[in-house]
């Protein structure tokens, strides 16, 4: 400002030989420069060039029109002190330190404040000609701005030329209506800067509240998005918990998981911590983790199933098949099978019988008893088919025949009760069970069921070792005259003749009346068939010939050669 005036006054200079009037060195008003006279009707000219007032050359001095030095005021006003701006910027004044940054230590002088220049605007004492925003960016070296009190006279609080400089009013003469409720008594000055912007006092909050401790400690951890100031929450000068702004005005569409048991935002959110949600397990501390916490799994947090402000209302929890993308059991839920809360369950017969009772209890105590020993794609797949009964009875399928291939042909009960009989033969085996001798009622005496053939265990003689020992039984096999059942096979024994031909009979074979083989030969009788008793059933009167012989072929052979 003094260089503006100084440029000024210097285009004038050499014009004072017009001055009149005692002392006046003026120049006579035709000769005067259109720029001098709007110096001239400054504030700081008007109040010293008057009538009996100061001679120009007592500023000036007899050469023109120079600048006057800083220091000229002091010849008259030397009773003025400028406490507000004192030479030393870090001086004894403490928080009335000058505005200048460290290195300014040139304090203003008296013509900075008060207007010489050709602003006619400019009064007296006018602040903001350094001290507003605008000069604060363009100089770059005043530290202070005013900020929400810049329509107010700086003289309300400020007195440039009196002790104690700083005077300000209360502030309840110009606020009255903001009552403090904050917690205890605090002064207005506690939380307000007079020269900061406004709502700068947010960040106040911050520079009081992280050293304290216990409840009210709030450290930068309470700005997060959309908590971007206090006063989000706060209404500012209310301050009390129940004035606390609700969430919800905020948070109107966000639904919450079961409102019954979470009615209150807090009682999840730490507030002060970032709005992080407190661990579920402060409440729930019963729940077990979900088993995919084992895994680190998308359900390892309660939220991966619980997610607490995006179900609808009713749901406590998302689909299981959010997750598990397996096929379903049937018509059953997972719940059905599963505790989401609980260890893995344990997939045996004591699980499947919740639903599969019959099957479970009637496979129980046999071979079939673990359900996952045939149902190996396990609850999850129930569609896929079941392994095959050779998968274990290897030996049973390996040597089965046609028309025995399907184990249920036979175990029509199916495998859930390998205990029930099989089917009776005759439902396939009609013919042959109906055309069985006497005694040979089951079909498995004989058969190997699975293969459909004899069995080399139970020969004939296993069941009529006396006939197998006697006789023909010594020297052919059963079958060779004997069929078990039809209808393949003779229904009785065949004639002799069909093996003993009758003209190959020897001896006495061909005598007239021994044609008829069954009327000596018994084909299981282990007595001779020329024995004595024999021959004396037809030969009556041969009675008393040779009584004492035993056998009549002795003397009357039926073998070759005879």
């Amino acid at each position: 400002m003094r260089w503006s005036v100084m440029a000024v006054i210097a285009l004038t200079a050499g014009l004072g030989a017009g001055c009149s009037g005692t002392g006046d060195r003026s120049p006579r008003p035709q000769h005067v420069p259109r720029v001098w006279r709007d110096v001239r009707a400054s504030a700081g000219h008007r109040a010293h060039v008057k009538p009996g007032g100061v001679a120009c050359r007592d500023c000036h001095g007899d050469d023109g029109f120079a600048v006057p030095p800083a220091e000229i005021c002091s010849r008259c006003h030397a009773d003025v002190r400028a406490p507000l701006h004192p030479v030393d910027p870090l001086g004894p004044l403490g928080p009335l330190a000058p505005i200048e940054p460290r290195g300014h230590a040139q304090p203003p002088a008296c013509q900075d404040c008060h207007g010489f220049g050709a602003d006619l605007a400019v009064t007296p004492v006018n602040c903001l000609r350094c001290h507003s925003q605008d000069q604060i960016q363009a100089q770059g070296r005043h530290v202070a701005a005013v900020g929400a009190h810049a329509d107010q006279p700086c003289g309300d609080c400020h007195r440039a030329h009196q002790s104690p400089a700083f005077a300000p009013k209360p502030c309840t003469s110009c606020h009255a209506e903001q009552k403090n409720h904050h917690a205890g008594t605090r002064d207005c000055l506690d939380c307000h800067r007079m020269h900061e912007a406004d709502a700068a006092a947010d960040a106040g909050c911050a520079r009081c509240h992280a050293t304290q401790h216990g409840k009210t400690r709030v450290d930068a951890r309470a700005i997060t998005a959309g908590h971007v100031a206090c006063t989000s929450c706060h209404t500012p000068h209310r301050f009390a918990r129940a004035e606390v702004r609700a969430c919800t005005s905020c948070h109107r569409q966000t639904p919450v998981l079961a409102p019954a048991k979470h009615t209150t935002c807090t009682s999840c959110h730490a507030q002060h911590e970032a709005a992080a949600p407190r661990p579920c397990i402060t409440c729930h501390a019963e729940r077990v983790a979900h088993p995919a916490a084992e895994t680190g799994g998308a359900a390892a947090s309660c939220a991966g199933c619980h997610p607490p402000h995006a179900l609808a209302s009713g749901q406590i929890a998302v689909a299981c098949t959010t997750c598990h993308d397996k096929p379903h059991h049937a018509t059953a839920r997972c719940l059905d099978c599963h505790s989401p809360h609980a260890p893995r369950p344990k997939l045996d017969a004591a699980l499947c019988a919740k639903c599969h009772t019959s099957q479970a209890n009637t496979a129980a105590s046999t071979g079939h008893a673990s359900c996952t020993q045939c149902h190996t794609a396990a609850a999850h797949e129930p569609t896929r088919p079941t392994p095959s009964c050779a998968t274990c009875h290897t030996t049973q399928a390996g040597a089965a025949r046609a028309g025995h291939a399907t184990c249920t042909s036979c175990h029509a009960a199916g495998p859930h009760q390998p205990q029930a009989r099989p089917a009776a033969c005759a439902t396939c085996h009609a013919a042959e069970a109906s055309s069985a001798p006497g005694g040979h009622v089951q079909c498995a005496t004989c058969h190997e069921p699975h293969r459909g053939t004899v069995r080399a265990d139970k020969p004939c003689a296993s069941c009529h070792a006396d006939r197998a020992s006697t006789g023909h039984g010594k020297r052919v096999e059963c079958v060779s005259c004997h069929r078990p059942h039809g209808p393949n096979g003779s229904p009785s024994p065949p004639p002799c003749a069909s093996c003993h031909p009758a003209d190959q009979r020897p001896g006495l074979h061909r005598v007239t009346g021994h044609q008829t083989c069954n009327t000596c030969h018994v084909a299981h009788q282990a007595t001779p068939a020329d024995a004595r008793a024999n021959c004396l059933t037809c030969h009556r009167a041969q009675t008393a010939h040779e009584p004492t012989a035993v056998r009549c072929g002795g003397c009357h052979p039926f073998g070759r050669g005879a």
